[in-house]
């Protein structure tokens, strides 16, 4: 530990830590622009300079190590006079006048510095010349007459999302924030995903959507989890007349490094399609509208009608583990029906649990991925899905990553890395034998099984050829790789790893697949024509098999929060509440349970699954019981946190 004195107050802080750091344990606030926990400290603004006795100028404490003995000065006249001129100087270069900004009244690093220095001007005349916004993408602007050069998003972009797609152009006052090699943003190699948006300290990234649309203090801000993949990744809703306005990570839980990709961010804010607006039935080939007490009392007769094998029922992972839990309990518990699924056939979740059964708790979570040498992906494509992960991966391959990747398409992963090894193909079995065949050095020629996969010898060797040799590899598993079928190379592949002592990441499909999985639900099952279908679809999609096994259906109840053509073939159709208008809780991959608070309310009639199931127990004589803490808790142990 170092201790030293800040402001007259002694202060004890780990060893590496810099006086900002310091600065901060002590209580006291020093203003940062370029600056940002998660990133790597730059120290360019210079607005962070403290005077440290004995030292000859003031020092910028963003990037100088604290020292024992220190002693510190954040408000000296000294200080505060370079603070002030070094904001007069950054106001003078670009356009910053704050009341035609988007980010103007607080929400905006640099105004708040300001605020801060009780500036309520600059004496030094502006002379800055005038830059094309680049209005080409479609979900935020880029304009350089805001820019204050600190470069937070590029290094957000590479550093933390590993796409490398801004940096800078021009030297000096001149220079400008550019894509790729200065082309249009919305024609680079952008992938949406937002966070230099989040990152930019001023104006100069600006959010289409919310842009003008209120400060930061006229949004209500609720925190919720992403519901696209089972990642969970945090994130923060800001609404305002009970309307989505902006989508952020949570930079305050941290969680996945507080990073989301497109899916996360901007396209739940872009949902148009109708809304189910009241419950319908069909009568003489139309759907009519009822009231909830008829369609509840129709219902409740066809299931007691059918209580058998004649039910199938089927729900969407994007619910919360409640609904999923009142929804498997009355219709495999109370009306025995012959089938109850998950949407989406990803077996990854299932496939997982029941290996640990088998074996014992073999898996890792997420955060292994930020520091690993050797990386085997089989079965997914982590540039579509689980983005996020993929992001861990993309930054590590930026610098010395051996990759491996077998997947039955192509897929961009670990494009940045000299060693990457790319198998096209679905064979897992031969590939995990490979693996083995390298991790244990065989004596054996490899020629025959690399050419079998198409693999060239010399390339291999360059990167399998190191697998034995790692100190940190990871085996990541995707649903084209863990499905049931596939089990015995899942289990070859475990082995493999605790032999080798590799870490092993499973990436579980949607939302709520893991705790689908644990409550017992069939992931694995194409849906099936029964005299009686349920569909809880809310504000998910479904397959064609599920379409199709649908319109097979005798009496077809749809729950949906979208008018689409599966509510069109209902005899009887439910609204329901989307994902931001209800509560309730989410399993990630690596068995860390989120809460998804409701931001917004639902216009009357649109009802949640797990209240319309309770209704339905109720006109039923049943009771549901409250247990899914337990059973989802309980079974967790299959993850071993690193």
């Amino acid at each position: 530990m170092i201790q030293l004195t800040v402001n007259g107050q002694a202060v004890e802080v780990e060893a590496g830590s810099t006086i900002l750091d310091a600065v901060r344990k002590a209580g006291f606030n020093v203003p940062t622009l370029c600056y940002h926990p998660k990133l790597v400290s730059y120290g360019s603004c210079r607005l962070c300079l403290v005077e440290v006795e004995g030292a000859r100028t003031l020092q910028p404490s963003c990037v100088v190590p604290a020292a024992n003995g220190m002693i510190v000065h954040t408000d000296t006249e000294k200080t505060k006079s370079s603070r002030k001129f070094i904001l007069s100087m950054i106001f003078s270069e670009r356009n910053h006048f704050c009341m035609y900004c988007q980010d103007t009244d607080g929400d905006c690093d640099l105004q708040q510095a300001a605020y801060d220095e009780n500036m309520t001007h600059w004496p030094i005349t502006p002379a800055y010349k005038s830059f094309v916004v680049d209005a080409s993408h479609p979900d935020f602007f880029l304009d350089n007459n805001r820019c204050i050069l600190c470069r937070r998003c590029v290094r957000a972009c590479t550093e933390l999302v590993g796409n490398a797609t801004l940096g800078f152009e021009e030297r000096g006052s001149g220079s400008i924030l550019i894509a790729d090699n200065n082309v249009p943003l919305g024609e680079s190699t952008c992938i949406s995903c937002g966070n230099c948006v989040q990152f930019c300290p001023t104006g100069a990234l600006i959010d289409r959507r919310s842009a003008y649309q209120g400060r930061e203090t006229d949004l209500t801000h609720t925190n919720s989890v992403c519901l696209d993949c089972s990642l969970g990744c945090e994130r923060v809703i800001k609404t305002r007349d009970n309307r989505l306005v902006r989508i952020d990570g949570n930079e305050e839980i941290g969680f996945n490094d507080s990073l989301l990709c497109y899916d996360g961010r901007y396209k739940p804010l872009k949902e148009d399609r109708e809304r189910v607006t009241s419950p319908m039935v069909r009568r003489n080939g139309q759907l009519e509208p009822i009231s909830w007490d008829e369609a509840l009392t129709a219902i409740s007769v066809q299931l007691k009608a059918h209580a058998s094998s004649e039910i199938s029922a089927h729900i969407s992972p994007r619910q919360p583990v409640e609904a999923l839990s009142a929804f498997h309990e009355f219709f495999t518990e109370h009306f025995k029906a012959g089938q109850v699924t998950l949407l989406g056939h990803d077996q990854t979740a299932l496939t997982s649990a029941k290996l640990a059964a088998e074996i014992g708790a073999f898996e890792s979570d997420l955060s292994i991925l930020k520091d690993c040498d050797t990386v085997i992906v089989l079965g997914t494509d982590m540039v579509k899905d689980h983005q996020v992960a993929g992001f861990f991966l993309k930054r590590q391959a930026m610098q010395d990553l051996n990759i491996f990747i077998a997947n039955s398409t192509r897929t961009h992963i670990g494009d940045w890395s000299s060693n990457k090894l790319e198998y096209v193909g679905s064979d897992y079995a031969a590939v995990v034998d490979l693996l083995k065949s390298f991790a244990m050095v065989e004596t054996t020629d490899l020629t025959p099984q690399l050419e079998n996969l198409g693999l060239k010898p010399a390339r291999a060797e360059q990167v399998l050829g190191k697998l034995n040799q790692s100190q940190k590899p990871v085996f990541v598993v995707g649903k084209e790789f863990a499905k049931a079928e596939n089990l015995p190379a899942f289990r070859k592949l475990v082995e493999l790893a605790r032999e080798i002592g590799a870490k092993v990441v499973s990436l579980k499909g949607k939302a709520n697949n893991f705790a689908g999985a644990l409550l017992g639900y069939e992931l694995d099952a194409q849906p099936k024509s029964t005299p009686v279908f349920y569909l809880a679809l809310g504000d998910g999609h479904a397959c064609d098999h599920t379409r199709d096994a649908l319109a097979g259906s005798e009496f077809k109840i749809v729950q949906s929060s979208y008018v689409s053509e599966f509510t069109e073939m209902g005899d009887i159709v439910l609204p329901c509440t989307i994902w931001a208008e209800q509560i309730g809780h989410y399993l990630t991959s690596e068995g860390k349970l989120g809460l998804n608070q409701q931001a917004i309310q639902a216009t009357d009639g649109n009802l949640p699954v797990l209240d319309v199931m309770k209704s339905l127990a109720n006109k039923s004589g049943l009771t549901l019981s409250e247990t899914w803490r337990t059973a989802v808790e309980e079974k967790v142990a299959a993850i071993v946190l690193s």
